[in-house]
């Protein structure tokens, strides 16, 4: 199974002089700590992690991580139809997100055909990631 990890800190130690004797006083190079790394799953960063935009056979995250997306038999028109479901249904996602998000304070009965509304999208998502990880 694919496994990502995801650092939500870090911290750089600018270099020091060395105290032992051998070292004779040569500095060492800046280093980088991370803290608080999680792994997270490919869909959940495809479904959560930041800007996803479509190129050829691929979806590629914040300009940097790419995914390649498979193809089956048809040649070029399964990959685009598999990105473009990838990306509609994180559009969906981000949407229900924001109306929970924003309808915090509202009625009982509008909360629940919100809940309605959106039950479709959820129940994808929760099978999604259940059986990817």
């Amino acid at each position: 199974k694919d496994a990502y990890a995801v650092f939500h800190s870090k911290q750089k130690i600018i270099g020091t002089a060395a105290t032992s004797p051998a070292s004779s006083g040569i500095q060492r190079p800046p280093e980088v700590f991370l803290t608080e790394v999680n792994f997270v799953s490919r869909f959940a960063l495809l479904l959560f992690g930041g800007n996803l935009r479509i190129v050829k056979n691929a979806i590629i995250v914040d300009d940097w991580l790419k995914f390649k997306v498979s193809s089956d038999d048809k040649k070029g028109a399964a990959v685009i139809d598999n990105a473009i479901l990838i990306l509609a249904l994180r559009e969906a996602l981000d949407e229900v997100v924001l109306e929970h998000v924003l309808e915090t304070s509202c009625s009982p009965e509008k909360k629940e055909a919100m809940m309605e509304r959106h039950k479709a999208v959820i129940q994808v998502v929760r099978k999604l990631l259940s059986e990817e990880g």
